[in-house]
């Protein structure tokens, strides 16, 4: 199940992601800190563009409670990154091609006419009369999304998997998750993401 808050498992992060360089991550330097992630659909999806500036509006608040934002696309390293660095935002950008954290999380698909349902038609016809049409930037739009929250040993506090291509949580959702993600009184873990994680300024231009 998708469910939103509550205890839930503990995850264990034993594979490897990209950071935004080529350089190897191993998942399990997310532990340490709260940590919201996301995993993206194809980089296209309008979507799940807008569930990250919506996020962003929240970010004070995961930083408040010493956690981070991290977000993963099955992208290449150099196309994440250019998608990173047109967005702007200042999230931990990786990579996983071979999606070995969606089969990890459980991250399902849609079904073939997923993408083209009457709600997704519609917001990308009305995002393009506003100027950001839908341009597919991988051949793959069936894959799905998913949010989770775990605590600095991996402990789940949320797990949202998405069930179509405009299924999203809010990101007002992810506030109690997060302060339930939050380390009691001591002294919390500080662990820099390392070099290659964030991308540049952002700068004008298409992805």
């Amino acid at each position: 199940p998708r469910g939103v808050g509550g205890d839930m498992a503990r995850i264990e992060l034993a594979f490897d992601l990209r950071d935004i360089t080529g350089d190897t991550f191993p998942a399990r330097r997310l532990l340490g800190n709260p940590t919201v992630l996301v995993l993206l659909r194809h980089l296209g999806c309008l979507f799940c563009q807008d569930h990250l500036a919506q996020l962003r509006m929240h970010a004070e608040e995961v930083e408040a409670a010493g956690g981070q934002i991290a977000v993963i696309s099955f992208a290449a390293p150099q196309h994440g990154e250019r998608f990173a660095r047109a967005l702007g935002h200042p999230y931990l950008w990786l990579s996983d091609p071979a999606r070995v954290s969606y089969r990890a999380f459980r991250v399902g698909r849609g079904g073939p006419f997923n993408p083209f349902s009457r709600t997704d038609l519609w917001h990308n016809f009305v995002a393009t009369l506003g100027g950001r049409p839908w341009l597919p930037q991988q051949s793959d739009i069936w894959q799905l999304g998913a949010d989770f929250v775990f605590d600095t040993d991996g402990n789940l506090t949320m797990a949202y998997r998405c069930r179509s291509g405009h299924d999203r949580p809010t990101a007002s959702a992810v506030h109690g998750p997060v302060r339930r993600a939050r380390p009691g009184p001591g002294p919390r873990r500080a662990r820099p993401p390392g070099p290659g994680c964030r991308p540049p300024p952002a700068r004008r231009g298409a992805c």
